[in-house]
C-alpha cells in the first residue's frame, strides 16, 4: 500500500457519506442464525456541563422488550458513529443495544478543512489535529456521559439492562477504552474522572501500548475482563509500536483479570473498522476475517454480559479456535496455564 494510502485508511471512515437523522432497518449478517431484527437510530446529546458539547450518536436496537446488555462504541482517529458497523450489527443481532458515540474533535470533521485524500502531509496534519489533549479530555468524557443519557432516556426504559454494561472501541477508541477500565494518561492528570465503573467487560480492536509510561503501571487499576484484537499488518503513521506486534503490550500488561488476544494472519488497521466493507472494496481476506471477528466479539459478550457458561467455557479454547486464522492467547486463572507469549519490548 501506497504511504498515502496508508494514511488515509488509517483515518478510518473520513469519507462515509453522512447518514441520515431517520431510523432505518440495520444490515443482516450474512450467515447468521438465530439472530434478531434490529432497528438503528440516529440521534445527537448536548451536554451543557462541557460548554454545550454535541455528541452525535447511532442506536442499535434488537427486536424485543429487553432488558438487553448494552454496549457503547468508540471509533478511532477520524471516524464517525457509523465506524465498524458490521461488528456492531452483529452484536446487535445477538441480543445486545449497542450505542455508538462519535467524538468532536477527532472524528470525520478533521477532513472537513479541504484536505485532499492524496496528499500525505496534509492528512497527517489533520490527524494530528485530533490528538491533542483538549480532543482526548472531550471524547474521553464523552463515555460517562452517553451512559448518564442512555440511563435517563425514557424511550429506553426496560430497553436495556444498566447493570450489564460492555464497552469497545477501534484505535484512537481502544485507548478511550482502555482509559475508561482504568488506564493512567499521564498528559490528563484528571485521568480518574474517566474511568468509568460501569462497565463490566471490553474489547480493543487494534490497541496501542501506552504513551510515555510504564505498561505495567500504567494498566495497573485494570479489573475489567478483555478481549484484544490485532493482525501482523495493523499499521498505522500515527503509531507508537515499532511492530505490529506490540499492539499486544495492554494484553501482556493487565494482571489478575480475565484477558484474551487474538492476531489474525494479514489483517490490518482497516479490517477492524469496517470501512472497506461499507465502501464495497473487500480485500479476499477480509470475509472470511470478518467472520471471525464477528463470531469472537459476540462469543465474549455472551460470556462476560450474559454470563453464558458455554461461552465461557469456549472462551479458553480461543488457541484452538483460531489457529489457521492466527493466533490466539488466554490469560485466565479458570482457563489453566497462560498461553505462552513473547514478552514485549517494556515488559522485560
Amino acid at each position: 500500500m501506497k504511504p498515502a494510502a496508508l494514511v488515509v485508511a488509517a483515518l478510518a471512515a473520513v469519507c462515509v457519506t453522512a447518514a441520515s437523522s431517520r431510523a432505518a432497518p440495520a444490515t443482516a449478517t450474512a450467515g447468521a442464525a438465530a439472530r434478531t431484527a434490529v432497528e438503528v437510530r440516529y440521534g445527537e446529546w448536548v451536554d451543557p456541563a462541557r460548554g454545550g458539547r454535541k455528541v452525535p450518536y447511532k442506536l442499535y436496537l434488537p427486536a424485543g422488550t429487553g432488558p438487553f446488555p448494552l454496549v457503547i462504541h468508540s471509533h478511532g482517529l477520524g471516524g464517525s458513529r457509523e465506524a465498524s458497523t458490521y461488528i456492531l450489527t452483529a452484536v446487535a443481532e445477538a441480543g445486545y443495544v449497542v450505542a455508538a458515540v462519535q467524538h468532536a474533535g477527532s472524528d470525520s470533521g478533521l477532513m472537513m478543512g479541504g484536505v485532499r485524500p492524496g496528499d500525505e502531509a496534509g492528512v497527517v496534519a489533520a490527524g494530528r489535529a485530533g490528538m491533542t489533549a483538549d480532543a482526548a479530555r472531550g471524547r474521553y468524557g464523552d463515555i460517562p456521559f452517553a451512559l448518564d443519557r442512555i440511563a435517563a432516556d425514557p424511550a429506553l426504559k426496560g430497553k436495556v439492562d444498566m447493570g450489564r454494561i460492555g464497552m469497545s472501541g477501534h484505535s484512537y477508541g481502544a485507548l478511550s477504552t482502555l482509559t475508561a477500565v482504568g488506564q493512567r494518561i499521564p498528559a490528563l492528570p484528571n485521568d480518574t474522572s474517566f474511568q468509568e465503573p460501569r462497565i463490566k467487560a471490553a474489547i480493543a480492536y487494534s490497541p496501542n501500548k501506552p504513551l510515555g509510561d510504564d505498561p505495567r503501571a500504567a494498566d495497573a487499576r485494570i479489573r475489567t475482563p478483555m478481549l484484544h484484537f490485532t493482525g501482523t499488518a495493523d499499521v498505522t503513521p500515527f503509531d507508537r509500536e515499532k511492530t505490529p506486534f506490540e499492539r499486544t503490550t495492554p494484553f501482556q500488561a493487565i494482571q489478575g483479570v480475565d484477558q484474551f488476544l487474538i492476531i489474525l494472519d494479514g489483517a490490518d488497521h482497516a479490517l477492524f473498522g469496517g470501512r472497506r466493507a461499507q465502501t464495497g472494496q473487500l480485500k479476499p481476506i477480509d470475509p472470511p476475517q470478518m467472520e471471525i471477528v464477528k463470531a469472537e466479539t459476540v462469543r465474549f459478550w455472551d460470556a462476560y454480559l450474559k454470563g453464558e457458561k458455554a461461552a465461557l467455557a469456549a472462551e479458553c479454547d480461543l488457541p484452538k479456535r483460531i489457529a489457521g486464522a492466527g493466533t490466539a492467547y488466554t490469560k485466565a486463572m479458570r482457563c489453566g496455564p497462560p498461553t505462552p507469549i513473547e514478552t514485549v519490548e517494556g515488559l522485560r
